[in-house]
């Protein structure tokens, strides 16, 4: 509707047709209809004429405008020639310097091209950006940055208002009024918001003009941040790459990838901040750089007294931009969940070598809490099976599960150096059993050599009691028989106490023999 009503008063509001062209139905490719006086067809471009405000003036549009243009008789001046009419002759030698003469029309709507399309015949036209109110003063300072570095280039350039072309509404209108005209090349782009309110997109098009088989057009794509968009143009020669992208040019490869950037705020601060797959990277709050723009995730975590609490998030990242979370720490319970096939696996904690002293922490399948998240490495032995060392992230949040199918050994040497091992480990565990066995009867053999001395000492004394000069009688033979009980009794726990005290020695000796 826009095109209609700018079409239409460019050419005939109050407009009083004059007699120096061909009186003509001239048709729009919209459907418009309307009479106008039609001055001939040159460069694909039509000129019609007529009187503005007691001025002739003289209007040239694009040939493919128009749907028809037929003059009384029906004739198509459009496409095919012209009947010869004085007048007609008269008005096509006379209209440059009609032209020259009016002066600008006083409609609101009437076109800004005229001078400017008159003046871009051979030359590189680069179109001011399209974009929104709010992002005009970026886009000048854009604009400005791209038409210096096209023209360090070697490319000089032609530098037109969008303005001047109100009577088109896309990019395809704008590239055929310059294709008319004559102008060598165009660039045209816009400017916009992109997927994220930080970010802003650029996406310009370079169009080769000419005849059909010189046309071609490049197009590229660049993405900046919104707040420090010209800091983020000129790193990594970021700007530069673009415009050589536009011009079909060759685009040396990245020393690095775009670098994207994370900001973590946390309820409490002071949170470790991890992302999947890597140590900890800071305290919240914080900024840290994202090497990739793949799906990253991204924990925090607090822990006091083996007690955590944790959140976590996914984001997207795009290049050169800052993404912004806001995690709510809340108590967590992570876990460690190891599951071999077949079962049974010993599982052993920590990198250092496995012994046979090493004890093992569990055998698969097995959980564990975990109470320091991050790294954690783990080593499997299985009779039969290779050692298999893992080296495991577990998340702060939830329960890491670790799926492993062990190896069997093919090699027989290897399988006679694990059964070597396990041999040295069963005499190390018996050694250490033996050892601990002989604890009780060292333990009750000493008892009993302890109350073996009572009751010989208990016997000494009635034997000094006896030992004294006395009569004979009832009273010494009860005290005799008394001694010999006690000395009995000592003897009895004395073998028991030193039996038990033998054995104790026997197994504390092969124990220790077993284990060292």
């Amino acid at each position: 509707m826009k095109k209609f009503i700018l079409t239409l008063a460019i050419l005939w509001a109050s407009a009083i047709w004059a007699d120096e062209g061909i009186p003509s139905l001239v048709e729009l490719v919209n459907g418009t209809k309307q009479a106008a006086q039609f001055l001939g067809v040159q460069n694909d471009t039509v000129s019609l004429g007529g009187t503005i405000q007691g001025k002739f003036t003289v209007i040239r549009i694009p040939k493919n405008r128009f749907k028809s243009i037929i003059d009384e008789k029906g004739n198509d001046l459009l496409n095919g020639t012209v009947p010869p009419q004085d007048s007609v002759a008269q008005s096509t030698a006379e209209q440059d310097s009609l032209v020259q003469d009016s002066t600008q029309a006083e409609i609101e709507t009437a076109p800004h091209d005229l001078t400017v399309l008159n003046s871009v015949e051979g030359k590189h036209v680069f179109v001011s950006f399209e974009r929104r109110n709010s992002e005009s003063n970026l886009a000048e300072q854009i604009e400005n940055l791209m038409v210096r570095l096209i023209k360090e280039s070697g490319t000089p350039l032609h530098f037109v208002n969008r303005q001047d072309f109100d009577f088109c509404s896309d990019a395809a209108c704008i590239k055929d009024s310059l294709k008319t005209h004559g102008a060598a090349t165009a660039y045209i782009g816009r400017i916009t918001s992109a997927r994220t309110p930080d970010s802003v997109a650029i996406q310009m098009s370079r169009y080769t003009l000419g005849d059909s088989t010189q046309a071609k057009t490049n197009t590229a794509q660049i993405n900046l941040s919104a707040i420090h968009a010209l800091t983020d143009a000129l790193s990594k020669d970021k700007l530069h790459r673009f415009v050589l992208r536009i011009q079909g040019e060759h685009v040396p490869a990245e020393t690095s990838s775009d670098k994207s950037y994370v900001r973590v705020e946390t309820n409490p601060e002071g949170a470790n901040i991890v992302t999947k797959g890597n140590v900890d990277i800071c305290k919240s709050p914080c900024t840290f750089v994202v090497p990739s723009t793949a799906k990253t995730e991204v924990y925090a975590y607090w822990g006091v007294d083996r007690q955590l609490w944790g959140a976590k998030t996914t984001i997207n990242p795009l290049p050169g931009d800052t993404a912004k979370v806001s995690l709510k720490l809340k108590r967590v319970k992570p876990e460690l969940l190891i599951h071999t096939k077949p079962e049974g696996a010993y599982i052993f904690g920590g990198s250092a070598k496995v012994t046979k002293t090493s004890k093992p922490i569990g055998a698969t399948p097995k959980k564990f809490p975990i109470y320091d998240p991050g790294f954690s490495t783990v080593q499997l032995r299985m009779e039969g099976f290779r050692d298999t060392t893992l080296t495991v992230f577990t998340a702060p949040t939830e329960i890491t599960n670790i799926n492993v199918a062990l190896t069997p050994i093919t090699d027989q040497r290897e399988l006679l150096a694990q059964q070597e091992w396990l041999q040295q480990r069963k005499k190390h565990f018996i050694g250490k059993t033996l050892m601990g066995s002989s604890i009780a009867p060292l333990f009750l053999g000493t008892l009993f050599m302890y109350l073996a001395s009572l009751d010989y000492d208990d016997a000494d004394k009635i034997k000094m009691d006896l030992d004294r000069p006395a009569a004979g009688g009832d009273y010494f033979q009860s005290k005799a028989a008394e001694n010999k009980e006690l000395v009995d009794k000592g003897d009895k726990k004395m073998i028991i106490g030193g039996t038990l005290f033998g054995t104790g020695i026997l197994l504390l000796g092969v124990g220790f023999v077993l284990t060292f």
